[in-house]
């Protein structure tokens, strides 16, 4: 992209914002969307939170699984476990 076109595209995209604040902020229907999203911004922020505890979780429990396979590799190599023996059918 040219400077030219960069900075054209800069200024269409700050007057596209500056046209959506001064609505969010200057007029009786923006205040009134601005009502009706917060409640829908912190229910959506709860969900991510939720999301995010869970993601923890299942990080932590993978880090678990790891560490339980690495101790049983570790002490079947050290002779502690007969290796598995196959059969066949």
């Amino acid at each position: 992209m040219t400077d030219k076109a960069l900075v054209c595209t800069g200024a269409a995209v700050g007057a596209l914002v500056g046209t959506a604040a001064a609505y969010l902020f200057f007029t009786e229907r923006g205040r009134g969307f601005r009502s009706r999203l917060e409640p829908a911004m912190d229910d959506l922020m709860r969900e991510v939170q939720k999301f995010r505890g869970t993601i923890e979780k299942v990080g932590s429990m993978a880090n678990e699984g790891m560490r339980a396979f690495q101790e049983f590799q570790s002490a079947r190599s050290q002779g502690q476990f007969p290796p598995a023996s196959r059969t066949s059918h």
